[in-house]
């Protein structure tokens, strides 16, 4: 087992601090020999996590980054729950030897039971619930075992012969299919809603003579009175009770690594390192849970069936949990969610056993019959690591429906260069004009049928939903009507201004949401028109069936014609609603824009499309309070630079007192805090584990004919400085070997330098030395392998390489390993800068600008680069270098590898913009350290790179 000596300091809790160990073994770390940049990471690692600190780790790619994370992280896991072990006999000791000296007997003997109380109350606690929990789970399954055995003794005495069962049938009267009908339409109504302010006692009566309880007694009774399925989405039903009745106790939550990436291809490639150590098997092996969507777990092939999106998976799932008191089989539940608790509990016990990823999750839920989705939900508790994807642990709701508890856990979020994007964008939500008239129409329907059986506060909170709607219908039927392809920004509350709808209380109508479940029954009621539609039409003949033409109806709504399924649709106007009714956002916004409809539409009535999008400006909002509630946050990456940009945007501003001591009053002040502070924040940058010799970076200012190569957004017109471009990479191409990746900043320069480079035979004279290959901006078709033929050119036998013409921020430009003779040179024509013509990027910058400690000098309208304040100025810059640095670290991936960093345009010479560049490229062995050089001299220096003997 792991073993270290406990340290005599005490840190905040009272609890020995743990020293950092010194070698690789002492990590468990699977390779003898690391790289020196791995212990170093391992360390810093260990000492931020038991310090409780925010750190930003950069790693540039091929270090060995992800065996680093999980052996320091692990290894201090492992460390904290021996430290719980012996921390009370080594803090006795040293109590006792330090009393001992200045106390008398009768002192020390008490103190020494005072802290020996305390130690063992603290565990008595944990070691409580743990036992309960045990004897839950033992009692379960002797219950249900006996239930099993008893079930197959009854079907083994029944003696009815199976032809009278089958006579009962077929006495069935014809009017029985309507039960199911009338039983399928119960199941459509909403559950009685009662507001908080409706219902605070419990003798209170409605319109109707009904009683109103309170919150807490109506959930109590619902429990009892429901014949729900044991593993529904809302975690709230498993609270831990004392009754037995009221649900299954918690399992004890222990200290975990919560790991954090990207796409699912790096969560898989993490679980598959943790395998590799001595962490995923033996005695040192973790308990570990890999959580996934339902799109990627769910192993029901009914739910999947003609589910065209992931809500659309969602909200079929949960409608085949709920099981039809009167037996109809239009509502059979799904047979992956077993009656009773054992299989869950053995599919638990599996994963307890065996670290799985998600494809050995799904393959193990349909060998066991089991739900891996809940399966894997059902393991949190108890699992001391968890992967998960970003927008999982990013959004508090999903966290929440998971089961994922923050408090005193670690944090590890990977490939975190991308983070600042990522919360703005799962917190923003885009509500376009088609589907509020979709989901209009949806509501009005289901009101109209069934408003005479609603029951509590449905019928008024329904009403104001529809009012709600219709507002924003005639507001975006209104801005339809103005000029196209316009954009605005206003604030939430002057948007509802805007639409008339500022009387109309959208927190409520978001909480109602939420907790009514109408969204649900929308989407059963949706299913059940299309199916009565569909069979409305089978009797009509074809020619005589009507052509809606542009109207959206709820029959092209579910059908999908011209608009989203209903499950997509539902889930956006709840998510919206949700980002609505925040009202402790102050950094929030609604972009309106206005979109001029495609010409060549079928049906198309001429409207313009109207899209609302809610912005999240303040990405430390939703951040914050992860920080607040996690033991550390760690951000990991190749590239993180910069990294103060990302940091002043993440942490929140915080208040700390400040004493006399520090210069304060002789009572203690309250001062605000910069969020850019070097006690909030720790940055652990290393360089490359590849000798300096194996890189040559250059910044090349002038072309082969000496013209100065710019491109700005007023130079990308000039038609000379455009074939100088395309002069200096067709003579690159000719003294580079193997593969060459040419970066662009967006499409459109990419698409004018390739014509032109085409019609002046640049292309031509590339192509006889390396074939060209051009991204382009299709996801699918002919097009999408781009990447395939270009890297089986390049590993051809006998190629002199080939040459591929990719854009910054594209598909090829992150995650993609351009290693060896697949990039022996990243090129980077021009300086990739957004562009300031959107609306929402020009009211971050402003809003970034007159946070506290900006110069407010910067405003949304007509904003350029010269009427910047500083810190627009810079977080432009940032947004800018940090896609660039993700494009350059394409090239380097391992220590034996080597290539050029090309940049051509003067501007990366220029100190703002270097200064922003990972340290490895700067320490390159270019001429004169990425100062502007001459055509001739960088290019001198990029051939001799590739005339050593590597």
């Amino acid at each position: 087992m792991v073993s270290h000596a406990l340290a005599s300091v005490a840190d905040e809790e009272g609890a020995a601090r743990l020293p950092t160990p010194q070698t690789a073994s002492e990590f468990l770390f699977p390779i003898s020999t690391p790289y020196d940049i791995q212990l170093d990471f391992m360390q810093r690692l260990f000492e931020t996590i038991e310090k409780r600190e925010f750190a930003i780790f950069e790693s540039p790619t091929g270090t060995g980054k992800s065996l680093s994370i999980i052996c320091g992280a692990l290894t201090w896991l492992h460390h904290n729950s021996e430290r719980k072990s012996r921390m009370s006999s080594t803090t006795l000791a040293a109590a006792d030897n330090s009393l001992q000296q200045q106390q008398p007997d009768w002192v020390v003997a008490y103190e020494k039971k005072q802290q020996m109380d305390k130690a063992a109350a603290a565990s008595e606690s944990e070691s409580a619930q743990r036992q309960k929990y045990l004897r839950w789970v033992a009692s379960t399954r002797r219950r249900e075992a006996a239930e099993r055995k008893q079930q197959v003794s009854s079907r083994r005495q029944q003696t009815a012969p199976i032809a009278g069962k089958v006579a009962g049938i077929a006495k069935r009267k014809p009017n029985d299919d309507r039960d199911d009908d009338e039983a399928d339409d119960d199941i459509m109504l909403v559950d009685p809603y009662y507001s908080d302010s409706e219902a605070q006692d419990t003798g209170h009566a409605d319109d109707n003579g009904q009683v109103q309880y309170s919150a807490a007694v109506r959930k109590l009774m619902k429990r009892r009175a429901d014949n729900r399925p044991l593993y529904d989405s809302s975690n709230s039903d498993d609270e831990d009770d004392d009754d037995d009745s009221a649900g299954p106790p918690q399992e004890p939550n222990v200290t975990k690594v919560i790991y954090a990436s990207r796409t699912h291809s790096q969560i898989q490639q993490f679980i598959g390192e943790v395998k590799r150590t001595q962490f995923g098997s033996g005695e040192n092996k973790v308990k570990c849970v890999t959580l996934g969507s339902r799109s990627q777990l769910c192993v029901n092939d009914r739910a999947r069936q003609g589910a065209l999106s992931v809500h659309a998976i969602n909200e079929r799932c949960l409608e085949m949990q709920q099981q039809s008191s009167s037996g109809s089989k239009k509502s059979a539940r799904c047979g992956f969610l077993p009656p009773q608790q054992t299989p869950m509990l053995d599919f638990k016990d599996a994963v307890a056993a065996t670290i799985m990823d998600i494809e050995e999750l799904a393959k193990e839920g349909r060998r066991r019959c089991t739900c891996p989705y809940y399966g894997a939900r059902s393991s949190v508790s108890g699992s001391q690591v968890v992967a998960l994807p970003y927008n999982t642990l990013l959004s508090r709701s999903a966290r929440e429906a998971m089961g994922i508890s923050l408090q005193g856990n670690i944090v590890i979020v990977d490939e975190a260069h991308n983070l600042v994007d990522t919360i703005l964008s799962t917190h923003s939500v885009t509500l376009d004009w088609r589907t509020v008239r979709a989901l209009l129409d949806m509501v009005q329907k289901y009101f109209t049928k069934y408003w005479r059986r609603l029951k509590g506060s449905n019928v008024t909170y329904v009403r104001q939903t529809i009012a709600l709607l219709k507002a924003l219908n005639k507001f975006m039927q209104a801005t339809s009507a103005t000029a196209a392809n316009t954009a605005k920004v206003v604030s939430v509350n002057g948007f509802l201004t805007l639409a008339h709808a500022d009387h109309i209380n959208v927190y409520k109508i978001d909480r109602y949401l939420r907790e009514s479940k109408l969204g649900r029954k929308l989407n059963m009621f949706s299913d059940q028109q299309h199916n009565q539609q569909r069979g409305a039409e089978q009797d009509v003949p074809l020619g005589k069936r009507a052509n809606n033409g542009a109207s959206t109806s709820i029959g092209d709504f579910v059908a999908g014609r011209g608009s989203p399924v209903p499950a997509t649709a539902v889930a956006v106007f709840e998510s919206f609603m949700e980002c609505l009714g925040k009202p402790d956002r102050t950094g929030s916004r609604l972009g309106i824009r206005v979109i001029p409809p495609p010409s060549a539409t079928p049906g198309s009535n001429g409207d313009a499309e109207v899209e609302l999008k809610y912005l999240l400006l303040d990405p430390s909002e939703a951040f914050g309070e992860i920080c607040a509630e996690a033991r550390a946050v760690i951000l990991a990456g190749g590239t993180m630079k910069p990294a103060n940009d990302i940091v002043e945007q993440l942490l929140p501003a915080h208040k700390t007192r400040q004493s006399a001591s520090e210069g304060g009053s002789a009572l203690s002040a309250i001062k605000e805090e910069a969020k850019l502070n070097p006690s909030n924040a720790r940055l652990f940058a290393w360089s490359h584990v590849v000798d300096k010799s194996h890189i040559c970076s250059v910044v090349i200012g002038s072309g082969p004919t000496g013209a100065a190569l710019r491109f700005a957004h007023k130079d990308q017109s000039d038609i000379a400085k455009l074939r100088e471009a395309g002069l200096a990479l067709a003579a690159l191409c000719q003294v580079i070997p193997g593969g060459v990746v040419a970066f662009f900043p967006s499409y459109k320069l990419l698409n004018l330098m390739h014509k032109h480079w085409t019609s002046e035979g640049i292309v031509g004279r590339i192509s006889k030395r390396k074939p060209v290959f051009v991204e382009t901006s299709s996801a699918s078709g002919p097009e999408a392998d781009v990447l395939e033929q270009y890297s089986a050119q390049v590993q051809r036998a006998g190629s002199t390489g080939a040459l591929l013409l990719s854009v910054v921020g594209g598909r090829l430009s992150e995650g993609i390993n351009f290693s060896d003779d697949l990039g022996r040179a990243v090129v980077m024509v021009g300086v990739p800068f957004p562009s300031l013509a959107s609306p929402e990027l020009a009211e971050r910058l402003a809003y970034y600008e007159a946070m506290p400690g900006g110069s407010q000098t910067t405003s949304a309208g007509g904003m350029g680069p010269e009427s910047m304040g500083p810190r627009a100025k810079d977080m432009y810059e940032s947004l800018c270098m940090h896609a660039v640095n993700q494009s350059i670290g394409r090239a380097i991936w391992h220590h034996n590898d080597y290539a050029a960093i090309v940049f051509l345009d003067t501007r990366y010479a220029e100190s703002r913009i270097a200064n922003k560049l990972p340290a490895w490229i700067i320490g390159g062995d270019g001429p004169n350290s990425l100062s502007a050089s001459a055509f001739g001299l960088a290019l001198s220096c990029i051939s001799s790179l590739f005339k050593r003997d590597f």
